[in-house]
């Protein structure tokens, strides 16, 4: 599995973000990651749309959008005319079917969709959802805020998810370092999302690549 550096913009200096994405383009990243949040499914609200296309229309990074929403189905279409590339929403805002149809309607627009599980949600919830995605996100801390602590016991669920398919993309987000993100990579991660660690370090580059090699050399998958 390929490992994809994925900086976060939740922890970049919003006031200078031209030259915060051209920091992480240098530096060597994969993917940009972009949280939305609405206030509801989490105690906290960030980007909106505008920021999406902002960011995907200067820079050629991915733009990776992580709807932390309880209605995320209604913006497939603002999240395309905005320029996503992938679009993760978590399982637990709606019931099976529709969190089924919202992935595929992602996939419909030329997007890649993935699903969330929290900390509070076992591996397993993932399995129904599979045909349907095209990554997995195991949040290594409660979604909601940057700068939290990583969750240890989070390593097992991305075992299980590996062991369930070998060839998806398991994306962590939550807590990443040089050292959490090896932990990941033994466990079978490949995509790692950092915010504080990277755009908070005094040589991102540097951070960045000491992140991707230790991924390279802990992973088994």
């Amino acid at each position: 599995m390929k490992i994809f550096a994925a900086p976060s913009l939740l922890a970049c200096d919003i006031m200078n973000l031209a030259s915060e994405i051209r920091r992480a383009e240098a530096a060597g990243a994969d993917i940009l990651h972009l949280d939305i949040m609405d206030g509801v499914y989490v105690p906290n609200m960030s980007f909106g749309f505008g920021f999406v296309k902002a960011v995907s229309s200067f820079s050629k990074l991915p733009a990776d959008v992580h709807m932390m929403t309880v209605c995320p189905g209604k913006y497939i279409d603002s999240l395309k005319d905005a320029g996503a590339w992938g679009v993760t929403v978590h399982h637990d805002i709606a019931p099976r079917d529709e969190i089924i149809k919202i992935l595929s309607d992602i996939r419909k627009n030329g997007m890649r969709a993935s699903v969330a599980l929290r900390p509070a949600f076992p591996a397993s919830d993932i399995e129904p959802f599979l045909p349907y995605i095209d990554m997995a996100l195991v949040m290594t801390v409660e979604p909601g805020f940057g700068g939290q602590r990583f969750m240890p016991d989070m390593l097992e669920k991305i075992s299980e998810i590996r062991r369930m398919a070998p060839s998806l993309d398991i994306q962590v987000d939550g807590g990443i370092t040089c050292e959490t993100a090896s932990l990941c990579a033994a466990a079978g991660a490949n995509v790692f999302v950092a915010g504080t660690s990277l755009f908070k370090s005094d040589d991102m580059a540097l951070e960045t690549a000491k992140m991707k090699k230790a991924a390279e050399d802990a992973r088994k998958y």
